[in-house]
C-alpha cells in the first residue's frame, strides 16, 4: 500500500516527508483540454493502449514525485520527458539497482552493493515550429527524397548533441553527494517520429568523433577502418564532434541511450504480461542483431501474445563509456544491456546481448 506524504524541498536534500505519486491521480485530468498532450489523450482514451495504461499505473505506484509537478507535466507538455523517467525507473530495477530518493537531483541515484551512480534523464523534445514536421518527413519518404532524408539525419545529431552538451552546464559533479561518483546522462530521441528509426551510428560518431567505415558485401560486413570527424552541420548550425573529448565532459562517465522507450514499448510489455482485458492484435516488425559474426542485422516480425513474453526492458539499451572519464563504470555494473567503449588504438569494443533490436515499428488493432 502506498501512503501519502508531504514533499518538502530544501534546496539539496529532500526531507523524509516525500509525496509519493497516487495512482488514482496519474490519469485524473488536472490540465485544461487545450493543454492536454495528444499522447496522454491517446493513452487514456484509446482501448488500443489499455495495456500501456495499466502497466504505467503499476510502475508509478513505486515512484516518488520529487518536484511535485509530475502529473501536471505528464498530462501536458512534459509527457515525453516523464514517460522517459518512468521507463528508466523500471529499466534500472530490471538491471538490479536499488534507487534512493534522498537528493533532489540528478534524476536518479542508483545503488548496487557499494557502488553508487547518478543519472540525469534527457531527451530531444519536439518543437512546435520545427521545420522538419511530420508533413515534411512523410513527403520526403513518399518522394524518396535522399537529400531531405540526409537533412533529417544531420538534424538528428544536432538535436541529440545539443541536448548532451547543454547538460555540461548543470555541473552536477560539483554537488557534494555526486563528487567522486560516476555520472551518466540518459538520452532518447523524441523530437520527431522518425528519430526512433535512425541508427545510433550517428550518435557514436558524435560521442567519440570517430566514424567506423564499412563495406557491406554478399560475404558480410567488411571493416575499412576509422575516420576522425571534427564537426557536424545542420542548416545554419554547427557543433563540434567528440562529445567525450569536450571540456568538462570528463565528468560524464557515460551516455545511456535507447530509441525504444515510447508508448508502444509499454504496450507490448504489458500485453505480453497479460495486463489487459482487451483483445488486441499487436504486431511488431524491425531489425535486430545477428550474432553470427560479420552478418548484417536480421529483419523480424512477430505478434505479441499474452503470457508469451519475449521482450524485456533492457532490450535496445546501450551504455556508451567515456574513455576520458574521471570516474569510470565497471563493465559488469550494467548487466543485460549493450555496452560500447573505445580502445586505446581508437577501435571500438563492447558487449552485445544476443537479443538486441536496433529499431522497430508496432501496429495494433482491436479484435471485434
Amino acid at each position: 500500500m502506498i501512503t501519502e506524504h508531504q514533499l518538502v524541498r530544501k534546496g539539496k536534500l529532500l526531507s523524509q516527508n516525500k509525496q509519493t505519486l497516487k495512482v488514482e491521480d496519474i490519469y485524473k485530468q488536472i490540465v485544461s483540454d487545450k493543454k492536454l498532450n495528444e499522447k496522454f489523450r491517446l493513452l487514456t482514451q484509446s482501448k488500443l493502449f489499455d495495456p500501456a495504461r495499466n502497466i504505467i499505473e503499476n510502475i508509478v505506484r513505486l515512484m516518488t514525485d520529487k518536484d511535485g509537478n509530475f502529473v501536471q507535466q505528464f498530462q501536458s507538455d512534459g509527457f515525453d520527458a516523464r514517460l522517459w523517467e518512468i521507463y528508466l525507473f523500471v529499466l534500472f530495477k530490471e538491471i538490479g539497482f536499488s534507487q534512493s530518493d534522498k537528493y533532489d537531483r540528478p534524476d536518479f541515484h542508483l545503488i548496487k552493493g557499494d557502488i553508487e551512480i547518478f543519472v540525469e534523464a534527457s531527451l530531444s523534445a519536439k518543437k512546435e515550429d520545427d521545420v522538419f514536421s511530420k508533413e515534411f518527413i512523410d513527403s520526403s519518404k513518399a518522394k524518396n527524397d535522399l537529400i531531405a532524408q540526409q537533412r533529417l539525419i544531420d538534424y538528428y545529431i544536432i538535436r541529440m548533441g545539443s541536448v548532451l552538451f547543454s547538460k555540461l552546464n548543470k555541473e552536477y559533479w560539483k554537488l557534494d553527494w555526486v563528487k567522486g561518483k560516476p555520472l551518466v546522462i540518459a538520452i532518447t530521441p523524441a523530437h520527431n517520429y522518425l528519430a526512433s528509426f535512425l541508427p545510433d551510428a550517428k550518435l557514436i560518431e558524435y560521442l567519440y568523433g570517430i566514424k567506423q567505415k564499412v563495406n557491406i558485401t554478399k560475404e558480410g560486413v567488411e571493416n575499412l577502418g576509422a575516420e576522425v570527424i571534427t564537426e557536424f552541420k545542420s542548416e545554419n548550425k554547427v557543433i563540434p564532434a567528440n562529445f567525450f573529448g569536450q571540456k568538462l565532459a570528463e565528468n560524464i562517465s557515460g551516455v545511456l541511450f535507447t530509441n525504444n522507450s515510447d508508448l508502444h514499448k509499454f504496450n507490448r510489455m504489458a500485453y505480453q504480461s497479460a495486463l489487459s482485458k482487451e483483445e488486441l492484435i499487436i504486431v511488431r516488425a524491425g531489425a535486430k542483431y545477428n550474432p553470427e559474426l560479420g552478418e548484417e542485422a536480421t529483419e523480424f516480425t512477430y505478434q505479441v501474445k499474452p503470457n508469451q513474453g519475449i521482450e524485456n526492458w533492457c532490450e535496445s539499451v546501450t551504455l556508451f563509456h567515456n574513455p576520458n572519464a574521471l570516474h569510470k563504470i565497471n563493465k559488469g555494473t550494467f548487466e543485460y544491456i549493450r555496452q560500447v567503449w573505445l580502445e586505446p588504438d581508437n577501435t571500438f569494443n563492447g558487449i552485445m546481448p544476443n537479443e538486441f533490436v536496433f529499431h522497430s515499428v508496432t501496429g495494433a488493432m482491436k479484435v471485434e
